[in-house]
């Protein structure tokens, strides 16, 4: 498996050095280390061995699927925009069905764009009749991302509009590149929170069985990811030769409404309250894990997927949440995750379930409540494997070093050895942000 990570490390290592961030030195630092883990073969031979077989057939199944239709919906929004622009955490972005029409919602920076793709030789008159009426049919469409974030057509006024050229770039390609690469970083940690679970008492599976099904699953998502970078690549060379020059981009800017998060955040507030009372979870850190996910937006979705508020990932998360409290063996569906109050519920019994369960030996409720943050983002092994000298993500073995250590050196340490440089940002932005709803008294 070693060539694997070899070419990936080859093929990619050069082209993102330019960057600020190279994602994918994180990810093969993690495979590196993954596949240095031992496993024994005896459990080859074993009716085990079955057990692998069907699970590996059903997650290729679903992640074959998946990733078929990810890459093809980037493919086409290269092929008219020059670019591959997706949602990512705090930045929501909406296509029209034929794709010529892009709205995007930066919380972040609290701005608002519409982007038309219009005919090259259109007047620019009649180029800013065409967004601003493309505007106002997203603002009456209840179900756009626009409509959600504009109360009243008034906010929309004194945008700035401009001009600009469909444009193919180097840089570009790299950054299509990066979304597989980001993405296949992900799911590689939904992986390592699938087997956590046979760290748990009532686990069906032993921690060496969990551990070469996650050796398989991360063998195939790495075999697809190097095929997909590939072809990703060669897509957007051919989509640049063959691009047509008949058509530029008319773009409308305006800012978020003012309060505008705070507004939103107030509409999720008594579900975090509710759910903080059930779970025995602050409400606080729900609604600065809903801030950090989503910026409090229902209709949410990365890449992994994870959906909805607290960016719920079905297979994981979702799985454990239906499997723990809800007596259902199996993911979650979607759609379900949509619904804030659902989606609300289960990301506060899955942060219960980090927090009474899986760390529930960490002694110190400020050092439980950093590793907890960090476990929602990458798993509960992931971060055990900082505790242990041996790398080993055994829960219960980091635990003890933990309790001898105080809240801000384990703050300290997770910030310094997580294996994610995200999950390092993740733990600081929602650290940072419990205080913003924590109630003054």
């Amino acid at each position: 498996m070693k060539h694997i990570y070899l070419l990936l490390g080859i093929g990619l290592l050069s082209a993102t050095s330019l960057h600020a961030s190279d994602p994918f030195a994180d990810l093969d630092n993690e495979m590196i280390i993954y596949e240095q883990e031992s496993v024994d073969s005896a459990l080859l031979e074993t009716e085990f061995q079955q057990y692998i077989s069907d699970q590996e057939r059903e997650y290729k199944s679903w992640l074959t699927q998946y990733l078929k239709e990810f890459d093809q919906f980037q493919s086409e929004l290269v092929n008219k925009w020059g670019e591959g622009d997706l949602s990512q955490k705090e930045r929501n972005v909406e296509f029209s069905e034929d794709k010529n029409v892009k709205s995007v919602i930066d919380y972040e920076n609290e701005q608002v764009t519409v982007a038309v793709l219009v005919d090259k030789n259109l007047s620019q008159a009649d180029a800013e009749k065409t967004v601003q009426l493309k505007m106002q049919q997203l603002m009456t469409d209840e179900k756009s991302n626009i409509a959600r974030v504009f109360e009243q057509r008034a906010s929309l006024e004194g945008g700035e509009i401009s001009i600009a050229d469909v444009q193919y770039s180097d840089q570009k390609k790299q950054q299509v590149k990066d979304v597989i690469i980001k993405q296949t970083q992900a799911q590689a940690q939904e992986i390592d929170k699938q087997a956590d679970r046979a760290q748990l008492p009532e686990s069906q599976l032993t921690e060496s069985e969990s551990k070469l099904l996650a050796t398989q699953e991360k063998e195939q998502l790495l075999k697809s990811s190097q095929t997909r970078l590939n072809e990703a690549g060669k897509n957007y060379d051919q989509a640049k030769v063959s691009a047509e020059s008949d058509k530029k981009i008319v773009l409308y800017t305006v800012s978020l409404p003012k309060n505008s998060l705070a507004k939103r955040a107030a509409k999720y507030s008594g579900f975090a309250e509710k759910e903080s009372q059930i779970h025995d979870i602050p409400a606080a850190l729900v609604m600065a894990i809903m801030h950090s996910e989503s910026a409090f937006d229902p209709r949410a979705k990365s890449a992994v997927p994870a959906y909805g508020l607290m960016q719920i990932v079905p297979r994981t998360a979702g799985h454990d949440v239906n499997r723990m409290l809800r007596n259902i063996d199996k993911p979650m569906d979607k759609n379900d995750l949509y619904i804030p109050a659902i989606n609300v519920e289960t990301g506060t019994a899955y942060l219960n379930i980090l927090d009474k369960r899986y760390l529930k030996a960490i002694k110190n409720d400020s050092s439980r409540l950093y590793c907890t943050i960090a476990s929602y983002n990458t798993g509960a092994g992931n971060v055990a494997r900082v505790f242990n000298q041996n790398g080993s993500r055994n829960i219960k073995q980091a635990s003890r070093v933990i309790n001898k250590l105080s809240p801000e050196q384990v703050y300290q340490r997770l910030m310094a050895k997580l294996p994610y440089d995200e999950t390092k940002h993740y733990l600081q932005r929602v650290h940072s942000r419990i205080a913003l709803y924590q109630t003054k008294s």
